[in-house]
């Protein structure tokens, strides 16, 4: 593009002096490809002097259509005019145009008190204003497109970082997730919202959100970090699934993604003092003591009289499971309705039972209730109880073994 110069404002009457030597250009740096919309656009404003500079000031145009923020400090330096010895000057702006077509920057006006003799003279130097083409976007993905976030930069980084181990998260705890995206050429704003981390098994709810922007010589540098506080939500271990970030590479002009990686959560191994009763917790009185002994002898007696195991198509539930579960509905103590079921999924050979939805909703419920910052009010928990009964000995009836439409080997037993 060449060099937009323009005169000192002098009176008509005036000869042309030093005071005419000078020149305010304004130089768009678009590396020869029309950018699109909320794509970062380089001004350099420079200006070469030749009488002695005492006061300066730049006024800008309102900057219609554009978004625009100040990269770096003017700066000075040594140049010529024409062969004579000047003084040059720049101002850098990063400006994002905000819609297609063909767009005008106005002229900016340079304010110079320079010394004349044994005083000083007023100068107002304008740069003539220039035209910008912004390009239209063809094809899916771009910046109207409703279904795909628009991040032009020319460089995107994600890093991902867990407070603890996601395969071993303690029992009941939850752990934080911190992602940080960085991109060049953009601001803050332009950084797409916190993504929705939602995955079968996992439960999430969103921390603190930060964005910042950095300015730099070549051009600001956005950063957002986002946060979530995650939790398994069933015995089995589940996948937090990849979340793609697309963005627009504008040095290769081309659509790119950048992922969040996919992450595998589970609960850490418990040892048998885990499922004993924590501290915090009432003791049962003497009565439901009793009557849980009695329960757990008549289940006794039932399972030597029906049979357990494979051959009964009957889940083996670790002990004291069920009677814990059903303790602690009683008690109204979710803690230990939460903690129960999960020993019980833990146990079952083949937990089917698990995905009935009325378990999940009720456990989606308690888990709101037990880690939902917003502090869920507590679900019925005997209803739960009896909803995982009932899909426990409905998962048992689907488990059994097809009965053999064959006559036993040995024939009837006939008693003499």
């Amino acid at each position: 593009m060449p060099l937009l110069s323009a005169k000192a404002q002098t009176q008509p009457q005036q000869e042309r002096s030093i005071f005419d030597d000078v020149r305010l250009e304004v130089v768009p740096e678009t590396k020869g490809a029309d950018p699109f919309p909320n794509e970062l656009v380089l001004l350099r404003i420079r200006g070469v002097y030749r009488p002695l500079v005492n006061i300066s000031h730049l006024v800008q145009p309102s900057l219609v259509n554009f978004g625009w923020t100040n990269l770096t400090r003017d700066t000075s330096f040594d140049a010529e005019f024409d062969g004579f010895p000047a003084r040059g000057f720049e101002r850098t702006l990063a400006v994002f145009p905000e819609k297609t077509g063909e767009l005008e920057i106005g002229s900016f006006v340079h304010k110079l008190t320079v010394v004349d003799g044994s005083g000083y003279r007023l100068v107002e130097v304008r740069s003539p204003p220039i035209k910008l083409n912004v390009a239209e976007w063809r094809g899916p993905g771009g910046p109207k497109d409703p279904n795909r976030w628009w991040l032009p930069s020319s460089e995107v980084r994600v890093t991902d970082h867990w407070s603890a181990d996601p395969n071993h998260v303690a029992r009941g705890e939850t752990i934080r997730r911190t992602v940080t995206i960085e991109a060049d050429g953009v601001t803050a704003e332009q950084l797409p919202p916190p993504p929705v981390m939602r995955s079968s098994g996992v439960i999430s709810f969103r921390g603190p959100i930060d964005r910042e922007t950095r300015v730099t010589e070549a051009g600001p540098v956005a950063r957002a970090v986002y946060r979530w506080d995650m939790r398994p939500t069933t015995a089995f271990p589940a996948i937090v699934e990849a979340i793609p970030v697309p963005w627009f590479d504008t040095r290769s002009r081309t659509l790119r993604e950048t992922m969040i990686p996919a992450q595998r959560m589970a609960w850490a191994a418990v040892g048998p003092a885990a499922e004993q009763a924590t501290p915090g917790q009432d003791k049962p009185s003497g009565l439901i003591v009793a009557g849980a002994g009695a329960l757990a002898f008549v289940a006794g007696l039932a399972a030597l009289l029906v049979g357990t195991g494979a051959g009964s198509g009957l889940p083996s539930p670790p002990p004291r499971a069920l009677l814990a579960l059903k303790l602690a509905a009683w008690r109204g103590d979710a803690a230990g309705v939460r903690a129960a079921i999960t020993a019980l999924a833990r146990g079952d050979r083949a937990a089917g039972w698990t995905s009935d939805p009325g378990v999940r909703s009720g456990l989606a419920d308690l888990d709101r209730h037990l880690f939902d910052a917003a502090a869920a009010p507590k679900p019925n928990l005997r209803r739960l109880a009896k909803a995982v009964h009932a899909a426990r000995r409905k998962a048992a009836v689907a488990a059994r073994p097809a009965p053999s439409g064959l006559a036993p080997l040995d024939g009837p037993i006939r008693l003499v």
